[in-house]
């Protein structure tokens, strides 16, 4: 499975995917999950986005993240905050307490873990009854804008494709863009299934926030940085000839899959 480092675009990241919908935690809560309060692992933090949500509602989180570059863009972004921690470690072997954690959340991340390790170390350090919360996000292609950048950006991708990222590549079929084998591995290893929904919203760019939020997607943050620069150039060019106004409103949608552990103390 092909990797991306997420860590040289870790400014960009911070900045341009700053996008996940405070009605996301409404969401969780009135399905039950209780953040306040709780303590959560965030896996795949990134720059910490979601820890910083989790923690302004009340959450204690350990924001696991083996990027350094994405860690230290984190620590400036959440500043002195006293609910929440880095650590410079894998999702699949967090280092973390066993049966500590109310919570473990991954958001957009998921695909890029080796799921049966990652499985086991959940099992490891969420409570029992605790939730695995997996959460992906993005734009859609239903728009002219995004559906003419993405057309560039694989012309300019070597085999001229646009590749589902991580494991999503190996997918037969998609439920909620969840890869339907994860149904199954969520199922064997004693995660339940408690909620399945989705959420569509829109997200409004300028055209250099559009710009900047396409040098984070994974293909072009695989590119060399120079050819990655010469593809949004050729984006921008397009932008400007093509649209009279400067801000542009993309839609987005969220999912979500709520499972809880079944498994028992040892």
């Amino acid at each position: 499975m092909k990797t991306v480092d997420f860590g040289s675009v870790a400014e960009e990241y911070l900045k341009y995917r700053d996008d996940i919908p405070e009605s996301l935690l409404e969401g969780l809560e009135k399905r039950g999950v209780e953040i306040s309060g709780s303590k959560v692992v965030d896996l795949g933090a990134g720059p910490g986005l979601l820890s910083k949500m989790l923690s302004n509602r009340g959450a204690i989180v350990d924001a696991v993240e083996p990027s350094e570059k994405l860690i230290e863009t984190g620590r400036k972004f959440v500043g002195d905050d006293p609910r929440i921690k880095f650590r410079q470690k894998y999702a699949e072997d967090t280092g973390l307490k066993a049966d500590t954690y109310d919570i473990v959340t991954v958001m957009r991340a998921w695909h890029w873990f080796d799921t049966e390790e990652v499985l086991k170390e959940i099992k490891r350090i969420l409570k029992p009854e605790g939730y695995l919360i997996v959460m992906d996000s993005g734009f859609t292609s239903g728009v002219k804008i995004v559906k003419k950048s993405l057309k560039i950006i694989k012309d300019n991708a070597s085999d001229k494709q646009l590749k589902r990222a991580g494991a999503k590549e190996d997918a037969t079929q998609m439920i909620n863009s969840f890869p339907v084998e994860w149904f199954d591995e969520w199922k064997y290893s004693r995660f339940d299934l408690q909620e399945l929904y989705k959420m569509d919203y829109e997200v409004k760019f300028t055209n250099e926030e559009w710009l900047g939020r396409l040098a984070t997607v994974s293909w072009l943050a695989a590119f060399k940085e120079k050819k990655r620069k010469r593809t949004l150039g050729e984006i921008d060019e397009y932008i400007r000839e093509n649209f009279s106004k400067d801000t542009h409103k993309i839609p987005h949608v969220l999912s979500i899959a709520i499972l809880e552990n079944r498994n028992k103390k040892k």
